[in-house]
């Protein structure tokens, strides 16, 4: 299959570009010919595609627009413009470069990874592996709109809310239209955009990002640790991870954990994620009652993650509508239990050891706490087996088997 590609691609970056990059590189390896398209300074797939005799790397760098946008992003006002022209000067080149390349190329497919299509190239399907639905933190903020402005302040909260409103109206929502297929990670994303954009099923299709199997694995300690040990005594470690914005629900993590502890459970919390995208997110971290119980850590390397996870027993992810959470597969990858929440789509691959909420009651979290920490004191059985996470990971998110999924998919797609 000859495929052109765009989107966000980097070993080393987020959970969508980092699973994009495992893509990328097994498509070459089975032998596809891919043509990525973008401007290196934004997104550059060549440390990827580097030694594939199949991949082919075409710039798309709109030099003028982009010196005048790093020249004048931090003044008010003037660099809001200047990151909207180069976003709009990028865009259309990129357009321009794929449509003379496709007419010398004869394409297949054309992939947008982790982005929505901007446009159609006649005859030849386009299929957008998006992160998840358009304006699910815009709809999270609205829906807390209240606690924004009491922790942020009303000015900051207005501009919040104003950018909101912009996100989910037609100026800020992705054209539909231009897509023949959609994939997203979850069966929960795909009802968003059935029953909310009017997408018809039929052109929609769920898979999970692949996840780095050799990166994130057991280790000796992590498998054996409560198997073997009497961990009685001993605290649950329970780690948050991610970004700290309204949708991803650390008002309820704290909460619930409060109940635990208030209710005598033995807990020692771990927050990693920065709280800079909304002012004064953080306020909801000093306010927590039992500091001594709580590490923040604002930012860590992705090469330490693994190592992070192997420190905790529980991960817990309480988001809204979230689409396809890594950091939960890695920590399964890992041999940790999960828990999700109510509109997690990582509700679709969960073993016997994790917990799918049934609700946003911090009581209801706070007593699955609690019922972890039991079974973490008791050790052996009641814990359950490390491995059987790590059965999960590698049955669900192997590259190998996430690529083979991706490739029927792309070619069962069809052209408007």
């Amino acid at each position: 299959m000859k495929i052109a590609a765009t989107g966000f691609v980097a070993e080393a970056g987020g959970s969508v570009t980092s699973a994009n990059a495992l893509l990328l590189r097994e498509l070459l390896r089975r032998g596809h010919e891919v043509d990525f398209f973008s401007k290196s300074s934004f997104v550059d797939p060549r440390p990827v595609g580097a030694g594939f005799a199949g991949f082919r790397f075409v710039e798309c760098d709109n030099r003028p627009e982009d010196r005048l946008r790093r020249g004048t992003q931090r003044i008010p006002g003037l660099g809001l413009f200047t990151r909207w022209l180069d976003a709009q000067s990028y865009a259309r080149l990129l357009e321009k470069r794929v449509r003379r390349e496709s007419r010398l190329r004869r394409y297949d497919r054309l992939l947008w990874m982790g982005d929505y299509a901007a446009w159609r190239l006649a005859g030849v399907p386009g299929i957008s592996f998006a992160q998840g639905p358009p304006g699910t933190d815009a709809r999270a903020f609205l829906e807390r709109w209240s606690e924004v402005r009491r922790l942020g302040g009303l000015l900051p909260a207005l501009r919040w809310w104003a950018l909101a409103q912009l996100r989910l109206s037609r100026l800020g929502l992705p054209a539909f239209r231009w897509s023949d297929h959609f994939i997203l990670g979850s069966r929960q994303s795909k009802g968003v955009l059935i029953d909310r954009y009017g997408i018809s099923g039929d052109r929609i299709s769920t898979l999970p990002y692949p996840i780095d199997l050799n990166l994130f694995g057991l280790r000796g300690a992590t498998a054996d640790r409560l198997k073997l040990t009497d961990c009685a005594g001993t605290p649950l470690r329970v780690l948050w991870l991610g970004r700290i914005v309204p949708r991803k629900r650390l008002d309820l993590f704290l909460a619930g954990a409060a109940v635990a502890l208030r209710a005598g459970v033995n807990l020692q919390l771990t927050i990693v994620g920065s709280a800079g995208m909304v002012p004064g997110y953080e306020r909801l971290i000093a306010a927590f009652p039992f500091p001594e119980r709580l590490e923040w850590v604002r930012q860590i390397s992705r090469g330490e993650v693994p190592e992070l996870l192997h420190r905790h027993d529980v991960l817990c992810q309480p988001s809204d509508e979230e689409n396809f959470g890594s950091s939960v597969a890695e920590a399964q990858a890992c041999g940790l239990p999960v828990i999700v929440g109510r509109t997690n789509g990582n509700a679709d691959y969960l073993c016997s050891r994790d917990t799918h909420l049934s609700d946003d009651c911090p009581e209801v979290l706070g007593a699955h706490f609690a019922d972890y920490a039991a079974r973490k004191a008791q050790g052996g059985s009641a814990w359950g087996d490390p491995a059987e996470s790590r059965a999960l990971a590698e049955r669900e998110f192997a590259v190998e088997r996430v690529t083979q999924s991706l490739e029927e998919i792309l070619e069962g797609a069809s052209g408007s």
